[in-house]
């Protein structure tokens, strides 16, 4: 029978905490980040700035302000070898699975709106310096926004039940990438870095997970790709290209064709890693079975999902205005541009 141990009774969050952060780093991150775009600063500066200032500061002073037990809130503890290990062969399944959602959700968004977002900001800033690409897209976003999704609104979930910390944890951190081609993406990322951290005790293995995703991406992305122009573009079809019209034709088909075979590969694929992880957080679950922590779930508390409302219509909105933009609606940009994201 798995042994398990309740948390202590040291002060934690709770889902208000966890409703006020989300909300405020949605309004943080869409709107005062225009500021940092005013002052003129290098990107990639603003981006290291934005996620210091938006994503770790914001839990970390209302962590101090409420005086929770910080070590316990951010479980700050040193993760066993054997956890480590395990989270490095776990990365590059969950990189596969990722890059195969990746794919078709790029088809589906094609196929619903007919067009698709190329985020070249992105490609750019992964194809700088390797050392600098790395610490930018890899290393900062893996510690400011674990304290985030894996510290402090993980953790105020959990006075709900683990089960909904690790679900609410997980979809959230997916929906603020603001992004539909890499929402599954990131929300399997999500779901899976939250159940490591809840079961291991430790947001070491979380920082590990998505410093490994992000890692690895930008060792390709330097590696193999370049691209033209630094900013977001809408294009009408990624896919008409002359890689995929030549692999197309030397299989004898039409692109849509090929498109279609491709995009059964990478089901298949996508299955076949899901398996593959869910049989790795399996091990997770045997070796954690006597140190897992169960958290003390309190009744009356789901109200303070409230408090995340605003986040989550802002996100919305933005989802709704890029929906718009790409069915060639000029209200979504106008949107955007009042966001001061376009």
């Amino acid at each position: 029978m798995e042994l398990i141990r309740e948390y202590g009774t040291k002060k934690l969050p709770a889902p208000l905490d966890a409703g006020i952060m989300y909300t405020i780093s949605a309004v943080y991150y869409v709107y005062v980040s225009q500021l940092l775009t005013v002052i003129g600063l290098q990107s990639e500066v603003n981006l290291v700035l934005s996620e210091i200032l938006f994503f770790a500061v914001p839990p970390i002073v209302l962590a101090f302000l409420k005086k929770y037990d910080i070590k316990k809130t951010f479980r700050l503890k040193a993760p066993r070898p054997l956890e480590v290990l395990l989270m490095l062969v776990i990365s590059p399944v969950m990189i596969l699975a990722g890059v195969c959602s990746g794919f078709l959700a790029l088809m589906a968004v094609k196929v619903i709106f007919g067009r698709v977002y190329l985020a070249g900001d992105l490609v750019q800033l992964m194809s700088n310096n390797i050392l600098v690409s790395l610490f930018i897209v890899a290393v900062v976003p893996a510690v400011c926004e674990e304290l985030l999704f894996r510290g402090m609104i993980q953790r105020g979930l959990e006075k709900l039940g683990a089960g909904w910390g690790i679900f609410l944890s997980g979809l959230l951190f997916g929906l603020f990438h603001f992004d539909f081609q890499r929402l599954a993406a990131q929300t399997l990322i999500g779901f899976i870095a939250a159940y490591a951290v809840y079961r291991t005790g430790s947001i070491f293995n979380g920082m590990i997970l998505h410093f490994m995703n992000n890692g690895l991406l930008t060792l390709l992305s330097n590696s193999f790709y370049s691209l033209d122009s630094g900013s977001t573009q809408v294009v009408a079809d990624p896919f008409a290209t002359e890689d995929f019209i030549a692999g197309a034709r030397e299989m004898g088909m039409t692109l849509e064709q090929f498109l279609g075979y491709l995009s059964a590969i990478f089901v298949v694929i996508l299955i076949f890693s899901l398996f593959v992880i869910f049989g790795l957080l399996l091990i997770l679950n045997r070796i954690t079975r006597n140190t897992v922590e169960k958290p003390v779930t309190e009744k009356g508390l789901a109200m303070g999902l409230l408090a995340g409302i605003p986040g989550l219509i802002l996100i919305a909105v933005v989802y709704t205005s890029l929906g718009l933009t790409l069915l060639n609606n000029d209200l979504g940009l106008q949107i955007l541009r009042f966001l001061g994201m376009a």
